[in-house]
């Protein structure tokens, strides 16, 4: 193929690439939002602080996949920014799950569902590696190695004068991204705040116990600016899922063995979950629904379901918009808006709706659904989202500092002066 050609492929592709990415943040995320790390009734079992243990650690696991995931999306997009195209974002998570992941061999589903065995199995087949003899596949693909390897392949045909537009592209920068957060770390030992404190050194127990699942070398969210940084990112997005090439038992992601990779996290989860029984795992596991969508809920409950699909569709809608921006404008829509919304804002609203019951026969808790929200207008989404949250119903049981956090967000309608406002 001509160069033309070339820079068309590799944009359609990478644009697929990111829709994979969006594909599985919902579930790993669904997942996570499903786990009791604070149990109660854990000290009356005979293997309570294994358990206890157990639901920190499958928390902190499941949301250090889900972090990377976005890192993998946010990489993607640089390389398609870099290459003169705009990463699409907002409205292009899948829509109602099960769902096939895009250009997946047809037959593989992946769904919203609580912490289980099967959910974990589900997870590995996502992240799985690829047989030595496999090749790299642009279409019909059983594992997701297998596409980044012939986007790879892609990538060592373009030269270096391919790659521009470094300014509208995201890079760690300003302390907003990093590889862990609360939500990552989890302890040794799930009854470790019981303790006894050392009065002289009271964060010690703390950080004693303290396990951090990302390695900060081991893949950054970095500007493409040539040909070697774009296989650089590609490379971490398939070493972080399945391991470095040279390893063949996929378990570190790079060959400093600082990190697990995504498959292993999840065989690991996966072997520890079976030493509980279902009783046991009652205890940790929120009753989600499986696939939940909007109208299989009832109406009451819909305010706050229709809350949290907005607040995830307008971060990345605030995501799309910062590819089109540079310096200050950019900084403002991405990095606080992001910050403020992922660690905050959507993190407490769906923490908060898994205390609402359906009052169904199954006793099903509320869950979010992840399904894309369109907003009426971009010229007045935030104003949108303000007025969603003000008509949630105080019955629901809404963190009152939501709307707050909410009125602080940028907003994604950016003036001809490109001056981001809030």
């Amino acid at each position: 193929m001509n160069k033309q050609e070339l820079i068309s492929t590799l944009h359609r592709h990478l644009q697929t690439a990111i829709e994979i990415e969006l594909s599985t943040i919902p579930v790993y995320l669904y997942t996570y939002y499903s786990i009791n790390r604070i149990p109660d009734g854990t000290e009356k079992l005979r293997n309570g602080q294994a358990l206890a243990t157990f639901a920190n650690k499958a928390g902190g696991l499941v949301m250090s996949v889900a972090v990377e995931e976005m890192l993998h999306m946010s990489l993607s997009s640089n390389i398609l920014r870099a290459l003169g195209g705009e990463p699409s974002l907002y409205c292009k998570s899948p829509g109602p799950y099960p769902t096939n992941l895009p250009h997946h061999k047809a037959g593989f589903a992946v769904g919203l569902e609580p912490l289980s065995a099967a959910q974990l199995k589900q997870f590995e087949v996502i992240e799985l590696p690829e047989t030595a003899k496999a090749k790299p596949e642009p279409d019909n693909w059983k594992t997701i190695g297998q596409f980044y390897q012939y986007i790879e392949q892609l990538i060592k045909k373009t030269d270096d004068t391919d790659y521009r537009n470094g300014e509208y592209q995201l890079a760690a920068r300003k302390g907003y991204y990093s590889p862990n957060n609360v939500d990552t770390v989890y302890p040794k030992d799930g009854y470790y705040i019981k303790q006894p404190e050392n009065p002289s050194d009271p964060v010690k127990r703390g950080a004693s116990q303290a396990q951090y699942p990302d390695n900060r070398d081991s893949g950054m969210l970095l500007k493409v600016k040539c040909k070697a940084d774009a296989l650089q990112a590609i490379r971490t997005i398939m070493h972080q899922g399945e391991g470095y090439q040279k390893d063949s038992t996929h378990k570190d992601d790079d060959m400093s063995r600082k990190e697990q990779t995504h498959w292993y996290k999840f065989r690991e989860l996966l072997n520890e979950i079976k030493n509980f029984s279902a009783k046991d795992l009652k205890l940790i596991v929120h009753p989600f629904p499986k696939n939940p969508t909007r109208d299989k809920y009832p109406a009451q409950f819909l305010p706050l379901v229709d809350l949290a699909n907005a607040t995830y569709s307008y971060l990345f809608l605030m995501t799309e918009i910062a590819f089109r921006l540079r310096g200050e404008a950019q900084s403002s829509l991405f990095y606080v808006g992001m910050h403020k919304g992922m660690i905050f804002i959507l993190d407490k609203i769906i923490g908060g709706m898994r205390y609402q019951f359906l009052n169904n026969s199954h006793g099903q808790a509320l869950a979010p659904t992840f399904e894309n929200y369109s907003f009426d207008s971009l010229a007045s989404a935030k104003q949108e989202l303000i007025a969603l949250c003000e008509a949630v119903p105080v019955s629901l049981g809404l963190d009152p500092n939501i709307l707050i956090r909410i009125k602080d967000l940028p907003d994604v309608n950016v003036g001809p002066d490109g001056i981001v406002r809030f």
